[in-house]
Order: C-alpha cells, then sequence, then structure tokens
C-alpha cells in the first residue's frame, strides 16, 4: 500500500498514487509519484534482456544494437480497424481523424442539459446557450504568483459559490508551460457501473447528463500560474447543489485529525452542527456518521486493527506482533502445510491464543470447572470461535484460551490441548467439564488432560436440542406432553426414580405411531448418556449452564464490535485481545477492591427471603437439619460439609460462605447457591448457640477481613498533608501555565473563525467560576437524592389506555411446574 505524503490519503496501486498527484497535486509529481524505469507495461529485448517503458525506445535500441536481427526482434505494432472501410492505422488518433472525415462519424456528442440539443464540441455548445437559451457564457484571465497561492483562491471560490471543480485529465504539457484543466463536478453523463440492482439515491446522481460551460484553465509558467475562469453554471442551480458536493480535501482532514485523536464520533458531529452561525449553511454541516466512516476507512483510521488492506496479512502482522509477548500458542495460515502436524490440510485455518493473564487464570482456577464451546460470526470466512473458560472463586467466567480454526473436529482439538499442556506445564484434572452436546472436545481432552469428575452436557443445549427435534411431533398437544416429561426426566433428582420414569417414557413414546422417530431419537443419544445431562448425576457440582460462555460470546460481538456482522478476521482478534485485556483489570479489581458478583447477589436475596420462614419448623437431626418446603409437601435436609473455609462469597448476616452447608433443595443441589433453607438453619443455630463467631462485611462489597496496613495508611496521610501545605505554590504554577498556553493560543490565530471558536470556550468560564466561589462562600448543595436504584425507569405521562385486556399467549412449549411434574410421574408410574 502507498500513500501521498500531502494529503495522507492510501491507495493499493502506484498508478493510483500517480493519478491522484496528476488530479490534486500536478506541480509535485516528480516528488510525490516519481516514475519508476519499467513501472507501466515493461518491454524487454529478447536478445540482450535489456527493458525499456516504451516501444520506440526498444525499436531504437533493437535498430541500433541488433540491426541485423531488426524485424525478428521488433514487436509487431497494434493496429486500428475501421469497421466502415477496414483500412488500418498505427494510432488511434488516426483513425479517429479517418472516421470524422470519411465516414462523418463523430465518438462523442455534448449535450445541452436544457434541450435535445447535442453538439460535437464545447464551443457549439457555448454558442447555442448564448443563441438558443439568451445565456451570457463569460470568462476571466487571473494572475497568481504561485500554484499554492491559486489553490486557496479556489478552495474559497467553491465554498461561496457552492460549487466543485475537478481535474479529470491530468495535466497536459506544452512548451515550457504545463496546462491544467478543472471542469465543473456536475458537468457530464450519469455513467453505470453496476448491474442495476440498488436503486439511484434519493437526490440523484451528480452528472446532469450535459455540459456545463463552467471551467477553470490552468496554465503554469515557472511558479507563477495564469488562470482562465468562467464562472456560468447551465443545468443546475448552486444553492441548490450543496447535497451533490463532496467534503473539500481541507475539511476531511480536519476531521482525520479529529478522528485521529480519539474524539467520538458524536462528539464530532455535535461540535460541527452547533457551528453554524449568521444562518449560513455548509457542506461541512451535513456532516453525516457516514461521512465520518468513509473519512475514517480513507485515512486508514478504522481501528488499530487493521494492518493490511489485505486480512490475511492482516492476521499475519498481528501473529507476528503476539509473538513477542509469548501469546501464539500456534500458527497456520491457509495455503500452507505444516511440518509439525501433517494431519492438517493446506486449507486449514488454525490460529490459538493465550496471554500471560490467561495462563496465571488457567493454572490458579483450572482444578475447579472447565467450560467450552464455540461460536460463528466473529468473521466472513466461516472460522470459528473455540474458547476455555474457567470459573474464579466468585463464580465469574474467564477465558483461558482461544482457538481460531476452520475445523472443529477432536484431531484438532487435540492438538489445541496439547499447546495448552506445554504452554502450563502440568495436566489439569477439572472438577466439571462442560461443553455442548458434540463428544469432540472432551474426546481430545481426555487424550491429553486427566478426566474429570463431573462430565456434563450444558442443559441449555439439551433443552435446545429436544425443542429442535419435538417438530418430528406432528400433534400439538402431544408434543407439548413429550416435552414436559421430558424436563420431568432432566430435573428428577432421585437416581431411582430417574431409571424407571425413564423407562416408562420410552414406552409411553414407542406405544403411539406418531412419537416413535422421537423414541428411537431419544434411546440413540440420551439413555445411555444419562449421567452428562439428568440433575440426578450433577448433584453438587457447581455448574449447570454454560450460559458464562454465551455471555462473553454475546459480549463480544454486541459490545466490543459493536452488534456489527464483522467480515474480517483481524478486527476478531483485536476484539477478543481488548476483552481479555479488560477481563484481567477486571479481576485485579476484584481481588483489590472486591465486588458485589451475581453470586453474592443471590446469596442476599435468598437471605431477605429466609426471614420470611418460620423457624420454629426446623428441626435438628443425627447428620443435619430438616426445613420443610414452603410451597410443597416436601422436607430438604442441610448439612454441613465443610468446617473451615477462605471463600468470599460468605452471607455477612450468618457468618457462614457458600461452601459451609449443602441442602437437597433444587436451588442448592442443582443451581449451587446458598439456598433459603441454609440461611435459615444458620439462624436457628445462632439463637441456639453462642459459639459461631459473626464476621461483619460491608455491605457494599466483598472483600477479606485484613486491616488496613499501618504504614500505607501513614503514608497516605502523609501525602495528603504534604499536599496542602503546597497548594497555594502549586496554584501559583498552574496559574503560569495557563497563562502561557492561552497566550500562544491566542498569538497563533489566523482567521476570525478561530477568534470565535477561542470566544465560544471562554465564555461559559466566568460564570462556572463565579458558581464555584459562591458554593465555596455558602456551601451549598442539593438536597439528599430519593433512595432509588440508578437503573429506575422515570415515571412515564398519562396515557390513554385499552379497558379490554389481550388474550394471553402462551408458549407452545413452556417448562412445566413442579405440581406438573409430580402429576406426570405418577401418571407414567401408575397410568390406570
Amino acid at each position: 500500500m502507498v500513500h501521498c505524503a500531502e494529503c495522507k490519503v492510501n491507495f493499493s496501486k502506484t498508478s493510483n498514487l500517480r493519478a491522484h498527484v496528476n488530479r490534486k497535486h500536478p506541480e509535485k509529481i516528480d516528488v510525490l509519484a516519481p516514475k519508476v524505469k519499467g513501472e507501466h507495461g515493461t518491454f524487454v529485448c529478447e536478445e540482450c534482456r535489456a527493458t525499456f517503458v516504451k516501444l520506440g525506445s526498444l525499436r531504437t535500441h533493437i535498430q541500433q544494437k541488433h540491426a541485423e536481427k531488426f524485424q525478428e526482434l521488433v514487436p509487431a505494432k497494434k493496429k486500428f480497424h475501421c469497421k466502415q472501410c477496414n483500412e488500418e492505422f498505427d494510432m488511434l488518433k488516426k483513425l479517429i481523424m479517418h472516421r470524422r472525415s470519411q465516414h462523418a462519424v463523430i465518438n462523442k456528442e455534448l449535450k445541452c442539459p436544457l434541450c435535445p440539443f447535442t453538439g460535437p464540441t464545447s464551443k457549439h455548445l457555448i454558442s447555442h446557450y448564448q443563441t438558443g437559451h439568451s445565456l451570457t457564457v463569460a470568462s476571466e484571465t487571473l494572475f497568481f504568483q504561485t500554484f499554492e497561492e491559486f489553490q486557496v483562491w479556489k478552495m474559497a471560490t467553491e465554498r461561496q459559490t457552492f460549487s466543485s471543480f475537478v481535474n479529470m485529465h491530468g495535466f497536459k504539457k506544452g512548451v515550457n508551460c504545463k496546462k491544467i484543466k478543472y471542469t465543473c463536478h456536475r458537468s457530464g453523463n450519469i455513467r453505470t457501473r453496476g448491474q442495476h440492482i440498488r436503486s439511484l439515491k434519493t437526490r440523484g446522481s451528480n452528472k446532469i447528463n450535459g455540459y456545463c460551460p463552467a471551467e477553470m484553465c490552468v496554465t503554469l509558467e515557472d511558479t507563477k500560474c495564469a488562470v482562465q475562469f468562467c464562472n456560468t453554471h447551465v443545468g443546475h442551480k448552486l444553492k441548490e447543489d450543496m447535497g451533490h458536493l463532496f467534503l473539500s480535501t481541507s475539511d476531511r482532514q480536519h476531521i482525520a485529525s479529529k478522528i485521529a485523536a480519539k474524539i467520538p464520533l458524536q462528539s464530532i458531529l455535535d461540535e460541527v452542527r452547533d457551528s453554524v452561525t449568521n444562518s449560513k449553511l455548509e457542506r461541512t454541516h451535513l456532516l453525516t456518521k457516514k461521512d465520518l466512516y468513509n473519512i475514517e476507512r480513507a485515512f486508514n483510521l478504522n481501528r488499530s486493527a487493521i494492518r493490511h488492506a489485505n486480512d490475511a496479512i492482516s492476521v499475519d502482522a498481528w501473529v507476528n506482533e503476539l509473538k513477542v509477548s509469548g501469546s501464539i500458542l500456534f500458527y497456520k495460515p491457509q495455503g500452507c502445510l505444516s511440518n509439525e502436524y501433517p494431519q492438517l490440510k493446506q486449507e486449514d485455518f488454525v490460529l490459538m491464543i493465550m496471554t500471560e493473564g490467561q495462563k496465571e487464570l488457567l493454572l490458579r482456577f483450572g482444578d475447579d470447572c472447565i467450560c467450552m464451546d464455540g461460536t460463528h460470526g466473529l468473521n466472513g470466512y466461516g472460522f470459528e470461535l473455540h474458547t476455555i473458560l474457567v470459573l474464579d472463586d466468585l463464580r465469574e467466567g474467564y477465558p483461558s484460551a482461544f482457538l481460531i480454526s476452520s475445523r472443529n473436529d477432536a484431531e484438532l482439538m487435540k492438538i489445541f490441548f496439547l499447546h495448552v499442556e506445554e504452554q502450563i506445564g502440568k495436566k489439569i484434572k477439572p472438577r466439571v467439564f462442560m461443553s455442548d452436546m458434540a463428544e469432540a472436545y472432551y474426546n481430545a481432552w481426555l487424550q491429553v488432560m486427566h478426566p474429570a469428575e463431573f462430565r456434563l452436557y450444558c442443559s441449555w443445549h439439551v433443552d435446545r436440542a429436544w425443542r429442535k427435534n419435538l417438530e418430528k411431533v406432528v400433534n400439538k398437544e402431544k408434543k407439548i406432553l413429550i416435552y414436559q416429561m421430558l424436563r420431568m426426566l432432566l430435573q428428577e433428582r432421585d437416581i431411582e426414580t430417574f431409571n424407571t420414569l425413564t423407562q416408562k417414557f420410552l414406552e409411553f413414546c414407542q406405544g403411539s405411531p406418531e412419537s416413535v422417530e422421537f423414541a428411537n431419537y431419544f434411546q440413540q443419544h440420551y439413555v445411555n448418556k444419562a449421567e452428562h445431562w439428568a440433575y440426578c448425576f450433577r448433584l453438587y457440582s457447581g455448574l449447570n449452564t454454560n450460559m458464562h460462555i454465551e455471555r462473553m460470546h454475546r459480549t463480544i460481538k454486541h459490545l466490543y464490535l459493536n452488534g456489527k456482522y464483522v467480515k474480517r478476521l483481524d478486527k476478531a482478534i483485536s476484539a477478543i485481545l481488548k476483552f481479555v485485556r479488560d477481563k484481567i483489570f477486571e479481576r485485579l479489581i476484584v481481588v483489590h477492591k472486591g465486588k458485589v458478583c451475581t453470586k453474592l447477589s443471590e446469596l442476599r436475596q435468598r437471605h431477605k427471603t429466609s426471614e420470611m420462614l418460620d423457624i420454629s419448623k426446623v428441626e435438628a437431626i443425627d447428620d443435619g437439619w430438616l426445613v420443610p418446603s414452603a410451597s410443597r409437601n416436601e422436607m430438604y435436609v442441610v448439612q454441613e460439609i465443610q468446617s473451615e473455609c477462605t471463600c468470599k462469597l460468605e452471607c455477612s448476616e450468618c457468618g457462614v460462605c457458600i461452601h459451609r452447608y449443602a441442602c437437597t433443595c433444587v436451588d442448592c443441589s442443582i443451581k449451587w447457591n446458598m439456598c433459603k433453607h441454609v440461611h435459615l438453619v444458620c439462624k436457628f443455630i445462632q439463637q441456639n448457640s453462642t459459639s459461631i463467631c459473626k464476621e461483619v462485611l460491608s455491605d457494599n462489597m466483598i472483600s477479606d477481613v485484613n486491616e488496613v496496613d499501618k504504614a500505607e495508611e501513614t503514608a497516605n496521610l502523609v501525602m495528603a498533608l504534604s499536599t496542602k501545605k503546597k497548594e497555594s505554590q502549586i496554584v501559583f504554577e498552574e496559574q503560569k501555565k495557563l497563562v502561557q498556553t492561552i497566550q500562544e493560543l491566542i498569538f497563533n490565530t489566523q482567521t476570525l473563525e478561530e477568534i470565535e471558536a477561542i470566544k465560544t470556550i471562554v465564555a461559559p468560564i466566568q460564570p462556572t467560576l463565579e458558581a464555584i466561589r459562591n458554593n465555596q462562600a455558602q456551601r451549598k448543595s442539593f438536597p439528599l437524592p430519593m433512595i432509588a436504584p440508578s437503573n429506575k425507569n422515570i415515571e412515564p405521562q398519562r396515557r390513554l389506555f385499552k379497558t379490554k385486556k389481550a388474550p394471553k399467549t402462551k408458549k407452545t412449549l413452556s417448562v412445566p411446574s413442579v405440581d406438573e411434574m409430580d402429576t406426570l410421574a405418577r401418571q407414567l408410574i401408575h397410568p390406570n
């Protein structure tokens, strides 16, 4: 990629750069875009391999050096044929002259935008405007000392007249001079390049399908510049052309500097739209977000993620950068083979990423829960993002390694886990391994790492698979009944009862022709794998769904990628790395400042719920306590399973952590919460014993109970006192800096617009200072705010409303209640 050193615009080809410089900076073409030998279509001498840019130079060389082989070595000249008489010409110019003189053929007709008249040249059209439409087409000659002075005048003229003059054909060399022609940008005919799939823009094309005589003919002699200027526009009204104008180069550069300074796009729009003065509207005031995005892309400011226009090269640049920090475990681009892993095909793409922070989290928390899942939609090539995620001591999810690949089979996953093991230096033995229902993840895991105590399917994935395959059952009532039975099986917590209900469920489905196909599907995929999905086999495992990874994927797509469909892989890599960085900082904040996590919020909510339960119904037994259900005729057993724990998930009222007790209810045994029954038992113990020391934590955060170090506190106080003693000196130094800065800004202003901008900025300073002084003198303050959540919605205004209630729409497949599942279980076991 090459760029113009004058206006910083990027181009993919040198020829495009030369064309740009030829139009915009013709006087600097030898400096900004010098012609390289052999750049455009090199001609090679077949005898001595000498290269030449022009065919004429090659002919001269052969005539001088290889005259005896002239006819053999000289390429045949291109011939131009006349279709009317088959006559041949060696130059296109001669063919055009022949067709005009002999066949009266005119290649290009200029059209009048006011009537159907057409003419062969601009002189014919100007004469037609004067005689046929009584228009005066006059021109004037202006002189400038330099070409830069002409450009300043040109920009001012375009801004005042709401017009734009463009150079369409570069410059022509004359005798000791250069000639450049700028024409009205609306002159000409519409040229459609597409297949007419998209409709024409609402405002129409910039071209008027006619000839506009307004032009600037510039003659450059040495440094001086003579301009023949025609300011008569025909076929369009200048005041109505604002919507057809492009942003000027200076405006684009000014906006690009703001974008480069990381000013939000909305703030740039606000500043531009607030700058309308004296009821004068300019093209800049019509700026839109799309214009900003175009400028961002043109100046290569559209994110640091894009290292090259070619996505593959950009990804290579990312990989080379990350290799320095050791964050790349393995990389195989498309189009090459791997000597280390010959089983990888040439078209396979594999990229494995693990930063040092991710490595630390995996080593610290990898022995508890490992979650794995994949997602699409982060690139336009169908590559999938696979993530290894761990849960910390607050049950918050943190990604520990990434795999971006075009494959998702067990063979590739094994390579992934081998590199993860090599990076962390040990084999991981997790307590829980959770993934979707595909076996590729866990099969590869068993070949590299240690097996997990619990191998679980995500309940949400299981439910989704059931809903999808229940479409095989045509009868709607039967479909609902089967789904409710499936949920009953899923949530059954007794193994013997589960086995009995499973057998009865299969008999029920196989007894009806409508559900036989689903019964076969269920028996093939679920009956022999019940330990992976049934609640009765995952009691107290501490994990039920893979929502941590699902939440991570949504966060990357909607927050870090702004909810847009991403086609480039380098943008996805950049977003993933930023997400990892923020998660590491989030962990640091938790360690040093504390955080009210989701588990802690749920713990506190259940403590409040337990206060409404009757403590007199708690009954102590040999190995625990019996607590009756508040909604069902059932007794739950609460047992103490761990006496000492340094866990941070602790109830400040009860003085115990989430690991201390276990309850047989679903909330504790499956969802792994400190349920209301455990809180009630803690309250029961406190009333009947004085041996438990209650530990009080802050209501606003969770943190270690270690006291603040005295040395640190002393240092903070000394620093605060030192600041107060030097406050007057600091104020004086800051005053001097402000005076110097403001003086430089004022003295460097060159236009009235800059002075107006300074006045606008200075205007609110005086009232702000007065408000600060008054507040310091009177110590005024606003009244205490109302106690309400910060995310509470405002009260809506009174509105008209319907008096007839709309009928409730019930989902086709809804999760049954506990009572409904009990009824279904009794019906299956005792059908009569």
